[in-house]
């Protein structure tokens, strides 16, 4: 792809921060992990115990990224798999990163009309979001990676200064007795429901290519799944000790709500607009990332030369999408079946697909030659 091949490689440190910041701000935006099972003080156990699971799941994308590391996930699959199995595939790709893009404006826009705009009517949210987003995708993967390098540690630096400035609510008598009302069963299906849902995986998959060590994928891997993992640990355990566990479970944004709590002097009462500030900047750049990589799954599906043409084509159908959603239901209020749908699709996704393509590939290796190209 033209813009892509002129792009400078991006680093080691840059891919982490993005791969982190992606999986982080849907904890820091309404934190569905404390519904998930058991629900109760051992989500942090069951965080803890998904790292291995996640891990294990992401083998096939490990090592197929680690061999066709010249390709990214939609080039690699149509060279193992063939032509019209590719080009299958690739489609089921490009729906899933649009169907994140759609969530992840929805989410945005529905939370921003709740809590700060709630005269405005959706559609204008939505524009004035995606024009940001679009203006930036178009730049380019370079624009978008020096953007998170400035961006990212300032948005975890704010997360926390709040976990900090929050230590006079916390009852950490709240998480107790560990393990007491979790079984193993409950604690090892929370841990899989967790692993099968790091779809941002699916991100450093297709920005492999663009890596400037790629001998380091195998790290960004593991470092990227630990330390968004206990940064979310973190989130989970501040927001339970601040709210309790029931009120953290039943409101819709657990870590804002606990924000709100806190007041440092009476001359600073209103500190919780950083983190507002915080919160919009880290779902600008998910979106952005995902605007991006749908575009760009897209026309190497289709055999395009540019990804920038199609990025606003994209976006006016994440526009679309978001205002027949948005204007019919809330879509938090449907948090099972929207967690349902991204099991699911993220389980086809993270593994399933990229499991029939190992094993393809394994069948017929020594009819592929030369996977990486120079």
């Amino acid at each position: 792809m033209d813009n892509l091949q002129n792009t400078k490689k991006i680093s080691t440190y840059q891919v982490i921060l993005l791969v982190i910041i992606y999986r982080v701000i849907i904890a820091f935006t309404y934190l569905p992990v404390v519904n998930i099972s058991p629900g109760n003080q051992d989500i942090w156990i069951v965080l803890l115990m998904s790292i291995p699971y996640t891990i294990l799941l992401c083998v096939p994308l490990i090592y197929l990224g680690n061999k066709f590391n010249n390709f990214t996930l939609i080039e690699y699959t149509e060279k193992i798999s063939g032509k019209i199995v590719g080009k299958i595939i690739g489609i089921y790709y490009t729906g899933f990163l649009l169907l994140f893009s759609i969530i992840n404006v929805a989410t945005l826009v529905e939370i921003l009309n709740s809590a700060l705009f709630p005269e405005t009517p959706t559609w204008v949210t939505t524009i004035i979001m995606l024009i940001t987003c679009v203006y930036i995708a178009y730049k380019g993967l370079e624009t978008i990676a020096r953007g998170g390098e400035v961006f990212i540690p300032f948005i975890l630096g704010v997360v926390l200064l709040f976990i900090i400035l929050g230590y006079n609510n916390y009852d950490f008598t709240v998480l107790l007795p560990i393990l007491k009302d979790s079984t193993f069963k409950e604690l090892n299906i929370g841990a899989i429901d967790r692993g099968i849902k790091f779809s941002d995986v699916i991100i450093l998959a297709m920005i492999t290519p663009y890596l400037e060590r790629k001998e380091d994928l195998n790290k960004i891997y593991i470092k990227s799944i630990v330390y968004s993992i206990f940064i979310i640990i973190l989130l989970v355990v501040t927001t339970q000790a601040a709210l309790g566990i029931e009120y953290a479970k039943h409101t819709n944004f657990p870590f804002f709500t606990f924000n709100r709590l806190i007041n440092i002097f009476d001359f600073i009462q209103r500190i919780d607009v950083l983190s507002v500030v915080a919160w919009i900047t880290g779902n600008a750049g998910k979106i952005t990332g995902y605007l991006y990589f749908t575009s760009v799954a897209f026309c190497q599906t289709f055999d395009k030369n540019d990804n920038r043409p199609y990025i606003i084509p994209i976006a006016a159908i994440v526009l679309i999408a978001t205002v027949l959603i948005k204007d019919r239901r809330s879509i938090l209020s449907v948090g099972k079946t929207l967690q349902k749908t991204i099991l699911i699709t993220s389980a086809i996704a993270l593994f399933a697909l990229p499991m029939v393509t190992l094993i393809i590939y394994l069948f017929r290796k020594k009819n592929i030659s030369n996977p990486n190209r120079d």
